[in-house]
């Protein structure tokens, strides 16, 4: 997905959706979540059935025009995705090497040679 753009930079563009019963306000202008590619992932909060979405504009817009576009992930995504993965596995390992636990078995005998 390649779009030349502009896009508002005053604070007062938000998009408002509720998510587990709890309201969401995601700030779009100035943007904060943005994707590799330059897009707004709403992705965390759709869920399969009815979703709900209100863009809220608290100054004059006009001169944008903003569409919802649900599109596959980009390969730019899915490139980020994946490399978000690796370092999350390879955090997870390390963690692990921290957390490992000896058997009872071979405390006891390591009290035992010491006393």
């Amino acid at each position: 997905m390649h779009s030349q753009c502009s896009w508002p930079i005053s604070g007062d563009l938000s998009l408002q959706t509720k998510r587990d019963g709890r309201d969401f306000i995601i700030p779009l202008a100035p943007l904060i979540f943005v994707t590799p590619d330059n897009c707004v992932d709403i992705s965390v909060f759709i869920r399969s059935g009815e979703n709900a979405f209100s863009v809220v504009q608290q100054s004059d817009m006009s001169d944008y025009m903003f569409i919802l576009h649900a599109h596959h992930p980009t390969p730019v995504q899915l490139s980020h995705l994946a490399s978000y993965r690796k370092r999350h596995e390879e955090w997870v390992k390390i963690t692990r090497a921290f957390c490992t636990s000896e058997p009872t078995e071979s405390l006891r005998k390591r009290s035992q040679s010491r006393s």
